[in-house]
């Protein structure tokens, strides 16, 4: 039984420092002494500031002055659509059900600029580097088949975007 509890008691014991260090931030002009996010507010002052704030929403957001920028609060008020990298990729049928090999895809961006990829022997494709929250138009450029092209928005990673042939939809076998 004691065995049991040894290790624990070791762990916590070991662990408690950096617990209490996490809670308190310094520097040579300052020292935040409370920051702990329930505690309901309180107020941190050094040689040349004074903070008070709450864990509330009242207190979210920014200010600032001529020597300093606080940002405080759950929510912050410049939220934009993120600028991440994201992909597409996908495969390209022929009329039989097998993969489309040597189509072009072609995917143009909202600023109009286009980017082309071809399709693997068994008809697969994929673009990386696509920048997130913008929408995009796919389509296929075959001398064999017919696609209609695709009109989609990036928020995420995109797989399975298959394309096939118009017209042709009941003959394909998967």
């Amino acid at each position: 039984m004691k065995k049991k509890l040894i290790l624990p008691s070791i762990a916590f014991l070991s662990l408690a420092p950096f617990a209490v260090f996490a809670q308190i931030a310094s520097s040579p002009t300052f020292t935040l002494e409370k920051a702990v996010v329930s505690n309901g507010g309180g107020a941190s002052s050094g040689t040349t500031f004074s903070v008070e704030g709450t864990t509330g929403q009242p207190a979210a957001g920014e200010n600032s002055g001529t020597t300093y920028r606080l940002q405080g609060g759950f929510w912050n008020s410049n939220l934009a659509p993120t600028a991440a990298s994201l992909s597409i990729s996908g495969r390209v049928f022929a009329a039989d059900g097998g993969g489309l090999r040597n189509a072009v895809v072609f995917l143009t961006d909202s600023t109009g600029a286009t980017r082309t990829a071809r399709t693997t022997t068994f008809g697969y494709y994929y673009f990386e580097g696509i920048g997130g929250g913008q929408t995009v138009i796919i389509g296929i450029r075959s001398k064999l088949f017919q696609f209609e092209p695709r009109v989609m928005t990036l928020n995420e990673d995109l797989a399975d975007v298959d394309f096939t042939p118009s017209g042709t939809e009941e003959n394909i076998k998967r």
